[in-house]
């Protein structure tokens, strides 16, 4: 297996029983191929659930989560603090050495402020533009599994930034050199304008997808990532289903039975 980042969506992660195959997925290839593994993991529902217990109003656009200091704050402390923790503790249940990090550990994922495509002001919502991978290389050197959260540091005022986990995850595998990249969704498949699973797609057929508008609410920042780690010269990309039965190692082993490949 050659180095591969999967992306994990917090909604995913939420079901105690979805975790518990995707972990035992993701030690079994670990083991087959020690410090090829990247984690990249997001906490959008998580971050909703504890914004509400603030009475803190969740509020979307274009499918990113429009980020005041507040959520910015909660988004810190959902995703540093217990997202990559919780994960951390899974693989070390099974006799597997993860780190949980930010990208502002070690400088690793620069960003700037982004509006939406509309102009709309996002708030603390980043994109990543400059990527440093030494410490995620030196993690990976010592067969250890990088757990990313999808949260950068500004490159001019060091503040804090909300990254979509897509675009942080298509960062990621393009500036640490992966051959592929795994979406794992509990959509489980681009869609057609008809509701179908669409098995394959190039480069021109996503760009048709987001142009006609068929690609919507959160497929829209996945499709546009999908663009990224393509031009930054990621090999496959793959969407698949958590709820799939070994659906991750089929992504992996080119035997994807239902899901998306892109390339």
């Amino acid at each position: 297996m050659r180095r591969t980042v999967i992306k994990l969506g917090g909604s995913v992660l939420i079901d105690p029983e979805l975790r518990r195959k995707l972990i035992t997925q993701i030690v079994e290839l670990a083991s087959l191929s020690p410090g090829e593994l990247i984690v990249v993991h997001g906490g959008g529902k998580q971050i909703a659930s504890l914004l509400d217990r603030l009475g803190i109003e969740s509020r979307f656009h274009d499918g990113l989560r429009v980020t005041d200091k507040d959520a910015r704050d909660a988004a810190q402390m959902v995703l540093s603090g217990q997202v990559g923790k919780d994960l951390v503790a899974q693989f070390a249940r099974h006799g597997v050495a993860s780190v949980s990090i930010a990208g502002g550990d070690g400088m690793s994922f620069l960003a700037e402020k982004m509006n939406a495509e509309d102009g709309t002001d996002l708030g603390f919502v980043g994109r990543i533009i400059e990527t440093r991978p030494g410490l995620i290389n030196a993690l990976l050197a010592g067969q250890m599994i990088p757990v990313v959260a999808c949260l950068a540091l500004g490159r001019h005022d060091y503040e804090y930034y909300n990254i979509n986990g897509d675009q942080m995850a298509a960062a990621v595998a393009g500036g640490c050199s992966a051959d592929r990249l795994v979406f794992v969704t509990d959509v489980g498949a681009v869609r057609d304008a008809n509701g179908r699973n669409i098995a394959s797609l190039d480069r021109e057929q996503i760009l048709q997808l987001l142009d006609s508008g068929v690609a919507g609410g959160g497929m829209r920042p996945k499709l546009r990532a999908c663009l990224e780690a393509l031009e930054s010269g990621v090999n496959k990309i793959m969407i698949i289903g958590a709820a799939e039965e070994d659906s991750l190692l089929q992504a992996v082993r080119d035997d994807l039975r239902i899901g998306t490949s892109i390339s």
